[in-house]
């Protein structure tokens, strides 16, 4: 079910624990294998993987809380192989072009490897349709699951023979035939559960799939509209309030995610709590994520309080 949920297949699924579990697979198979470019608005599960294999990497520099496509094309060398990118940033809001990067990479035979924690159950996301090579992601943002269930995605053309894409570590659990207990013999999975390290968490992946399921009732393209409506219900409140916007508002690069300025936002966070108003200090702001469940009068509440922080 998860699988067709983000377009994929069932065989190029694996389970894991966390979003840092799949990237630091994933950074096990390509860090050897040349340049990487990844971007400055990651958060530290993208990058820290391909650091800690001491990976040949650029770091892009974002401007105005974007990561630029042109910046991105001006990094690639000769040597570069991977790209690494969250699909939405978890600090701006940022939404990344995937359809475009998809094409650049095609172009210069390079993989992409997409951290999809901040758009998974919020935004349509299509691993088909938007041509990434590699997504890691959880269940405990926006598909509304719980801790401890992470997935990976890797595209069918890189489980074949020959690619040399093979786990960097191996259990029982990756093997073709689950029941086969020589131990004189490695008989691998083709598919992406042989990424899959030792038991997988039952539970949690019982709980993610309820949580598709549920999703999936109502429609992610009704959800993403919900949220849509209600970021822009925030921005018009905001705006009345003269409160400035530090997140993308273009439509290409908008997500469910609203950064807003805040001179103290640690000082802001607790105040909010307080009033059992649940928001982060990201990004040198204030982090605002509406899901579909959200209403009016919750960002009315929020623009209350501020008026009162503010007074």
């Amino acid at each position: 079910m998860y699988a067709a949920f983000i377009g994929a297949r069932s065989e190029e699924i694996a389970f894991t624990h966390s979003t840092s579990e799949g990237m630091n697979i994933v950074a096990h198979l390509l860090a050897h294998r040349g340049h990487a470019i990844s971007n400055d608005l990651e958060f530290p599960s993208s990058n820290l993987p391909w650091i800690n294999k001491r990976a040949d990497m650029t770091i892009v520099q974002s401007q105005n809380g974007m990561v630029p496509l042109e910046r991105i094309r001006k990094a690639i060398g000769r040597k570069t192989r991977t790209i690494i990118t969250s699909h939405v940033q978890y600090s701006t809001g940022f939404k990344q072009d995937l359809e475009t990067l998809s094409k650049i990479c095609n172009e210069k035979n390079l993989y992409l490897v997409v951290n999809a924690t901040q758009s998974i159950g919020a935004l349509n996301f299509d691993v088909s349709k938007l041509g990434v090579d590699f997504t890691v992601g959880n269940g405990h943002k926006w598909l509304l699951s719980s801790f401890g269930i992470g997935t990976l995605y890797i595209q069918s053309k890189l489980l074949e023979e020959g690619t040399g894409l093979n786990p960097p570590f191996f259990s029982q659990f990756g093997q073709k035939d689950r029941e086969y207990f020589d131990n004189r013999k490695i008989r691998m999975s083709k598919d992406a559960s042989k990424f899959e390290l030792s038991t997988p968490h039952f539970p949690n992946i019982i709980a993610l799939k309820a949580a598709v399921k549920y999703i999936s009732k109502i429609h992610i393209l009704r959800i993403e509209e919900r949220i849509h409506y209600l970021t822009q219900y925030l921005i018009d409140r905001l705006a009345e309030l003269k409160i400035q916007i530090l997140s993308p508002l273009a439509n290409i690069h908008r997500s469910a995610i609203i950064v807003f300025k805040s001179r103290s936002p640690d000082h802001l966070v607790a105040y909010l709590a307080k009033r059992r108003i649940i928001v982060s200090a990201r990004g040198g702001g204030i982090r605002i994520s509406p899901h579909f469940y959200n209403d009016e009068g919750d960002i009315d509440g929020l623009i209350l309080a501020l008026k009162t922080y503010h007074a």
